[in-house]
């Protein structure tokens, strides 16, 4: 007997990266209902993202919803270091549980600290599914 996890992705890209220190929401998962009220709600992503002038590090977020306002769902953002104009790779996963609800969605966003210049971002994905 085989099992099916419900699961939504995206690989569109929201963007664009401003030349500024803004966060910006890169990727956002399409709706999402959880199979059962206390689901546990599996979060994976990618992106690659090359920094635009001045950013010496990026800043990284899963939130529930579409937008910047939406609740942060890892403990503190995630900053790694960045060089202006080199390529980085980078990916992650995380666990939410919304409890019960319906049309659930998730984004993924990155902030550019110290940006004077855009960045630019040539692939992403963000993947959710239910456990």
């Amino acid at each position: 007997m085989g099992v099916r996890f419900p699961s939504v992705a995206s690989t569109t890209f929201v963007g664009p990266l401003p030349a500024t220190a803004a966060e910006t929401v890169v990727c956002t998962s399409p709706p999402f209902t959880p199979p059962l009220d206390a689901a546990q709600i599996f979060i994976h992503w990618f992106f690659a993202l090359s920094a635009g002038a001045g950013t010496t590090s990026y800043s990284i977020r899963i939130r529930r919803g579409t937008t910047t306002g939406g609740i942060q769902l890892n403990a503190n953002q995630w900053a790694l270091a960045a060089t202006p104009a080199i390529a980085d790779f980078m990916s992650g996963c995380y666990i939410d549980n919304p409890g019960a609800v319906s049309g659930l969605q998730y984004s993924l966003t990155v902030m550019q600290a110290g940006a004077t210049g855009a960045g630019t971002q040539p692939d992403v994905c963000l993947l959710v599914y239910s456990l």
